[in-house]
């Protein structure tokens, strides 16, 4: 028989285990009650909303603050201090952190989705990055339009969630194109407003501490989570409105953002792609009656209609000079195609605003611009085969967005820049400092004889870049001017643990 102690032994071991069960029961009510109250309450549609303040305690998220944040803050800080449009594109920048911030969290908690539901996710993030860029275009002659340009041209770096596998280097692409006109901020302001050299520098760091967060947490690209809910409920949530910003910056009252577009059509060889009717015809007979008609041979052609005297155009000047035969009159019924018209181009203007000219939006057309003060600078923009000749001793030149156009100036004492160009011409006739060429496809520089010992010429993404200038030699008769290429190809090898970067030469 079995002792009293036996018996007590036994029953405390039952009571522990059933303690331990009740314990275990309990803590998984409470991990369900948990996990339904951060998944949040179903739209009644099936798909639950994810609440706007689930996955806010991860790494990836509590890190991106971390990192990023306080040069962001420091950014708009300094912003609102030059004020204007440079406070008002600081805004949108914020806007995007705190969009792209909510993004990191969603992606999180969510499964990777496909292309066109990841183009939803995303329409937070490019409202904003679209806004920065559209006030830099609508402030064109403003005297902070280069802030206005470094900024527009570096936030494109926040689109990495939409790169893979090599988000960082596509980061450090967009650093190094707000570089170009941030150098200019830097010119321009170091020796009146040192709010402006730090301005340049906080902004630098955010892209540069973005690149770091990334490199650590979406070598890669973006992390989602595999075991995560649908990418459904992110986008109900983005609807709902509970996912758009944080607590630190209020929803806008534009509601819900549009769907995505719809996918492409998909081909189908029997329909008309000029009507987009289905032909009556099934596809194989159609096909099948072609191939008999070419079977016949020389009667193929029996049905052509012939052509009469007056509806040759070897016969008739008056029909090639229009272009097009007229044929016989059409039925009242028949359908006329119809003719789109040209988008509307913006009307040339040149004027001097402040202490700036600006060329922008002429055609084939040769212009002249005397400068009266040495302060004063040429912007031009969006022209095509434009020649512009500068007189007289002015600060800088800038041309962006030009094609085939070309530019003949005395003397400058800054730069002549050249961006996102394509076979465009500059001639100094006497001297310039720097000439920097970034983003351009065909240059040709042509230096004087003052300019060819003096002149730094700085390239970056250009290709077919050439320097001609006058070349002495003892033979006067010999002298000419000689054409240069700028190399393009670099090698790069590692030595003693550094890397060594030299020109490329082709040897054969």
């Amino acid at each position: 028989m079995t002792s009293s102690s036996d018996l007590q032994s036994l029953l405390k071991r039952i009571e522990r285990a059933t303690s331990r069960l009740e314990e275990v029961a309990a803590k998984h009510a409470e991990q369900k009650a948990s996990a339904n109250a951060s998944v949040g309450s179903s739209d009644g549609s099936g798909a639950s909303v994810i609440s706007a303040d689930a996955g806010a305690d991860s790494k990836a998220v509590l890190e991106y603050e971390a990192m990023v944040k306080p040069f962001v803050e420091k950014y708009v800080e300094l912003s609102n201090q030059i004020g204007g449009v440079v406070g008002e594109q600081a805004r949108s920048v914020l806007e995007l952190y705190n969009a792209q911030r909510n993004f990191i969290r969603i992606a999180g908690l969510t499964k990777k989705p496909s292309m066109e539901q990841l183009s939803s996710l995303i329409i937070p993030q490019q409202k904003e990055i679209q806004q920065a860029i559209d006030i830099k275009d609508k402030n064109r002659p403003s005297e902070y339009f280069d802030n206005l340009s470094t900024v527009a041209e570096g936030i494109a770096a926040f689109g990495w969630v939409t790169v893979s596998p090599t988000p960082v280097p596509y980061i450090n692409d967009m650093k190094d194109s707000a570089q170009f006109y941030s150098n200019r901020v830097l010119r321009v302001w170091r020796d009146k407003d040192d709010t402006h050299v730090e301005w340049v520098k906080a902004f630098l760091s955010i892209l540069r501490e973005l690149g770091a967060y990334v490199k650590q947490f979406h070598t890669t690209g973006l992390v989602w989570n595999p075991k995560g809910q649908e990418p459904s409920d992110a986008l109900q949530s983005i609807n709902a409105g509970s996912s758009v910003g944080s607590a630190a910056s209020p929803t806008s009252a534009g509601g819900a953002p549009p769907p995505p577009p719809p996918p492409p059509p998909v081909f189908n060889p029997d329909v008309s792609p000029a009507s987009g009717v289905e032909s009556t015809d099934s596809g194989p007979a159609t096909r099948g009656a072609l191939f008999a008609d070419l079977n016949k041979g020389g009667s193929v052609t029996s049905g052509l209609r012939k052509v009469e005297k007056s509806e040759m155009t070897h016969k008739n000047p008056s029909l090639r000079a229009g272009g097009t035969v007229q044929g016989k009159s059409q039925p009242a019924g028949s359908k006329q195609p119809v003719v789109t018209s040209a988008a509307p181009q913006r009307p040339p203007r040149m004027a001097l605003e402040d202490n700036k000219w600006i060329v922008e939006n002429y055609g084939t057309e040769h212009l002249t611009i005397e400068a009266t003060e040495t302060k004063q600078t040429v912007y031009m923009y969006n022209c095509k085969g434009t020649t512009l000749e500068v007189k007289n001793k002015l600060n800088s030149i800038a041309i962006d967005s030009c094609q085939k156009c070309g530019v003949v100036f005395d003397a400058l004492v800054a730069e002549c820049g050249i961006v996102n160009s394509k076979s465009v011409q500059i001639q100094a006739r006497e001297t310039v400092p720097s000439i920097q060429i970034d983003r351009t496809d065909g240059a040709h520089v042509f230096l004087s004889e003052q300019a060819r010992d003096n002149t730094q010429i700085i390239t970056a993404k250009a290709s077919e870049v050439n320097v001609s200038y006058p070349f002495e030699t003892k033979n006067q008769e010999d002298d000419n001017y000689i054409e240069q290429p700028i190399p393009e190809q670099f090698q790069t090898v590692i030595k003693d643990g550094k890397a060594v970067t030299t020109i490329f030469e082709h040897t054969g």
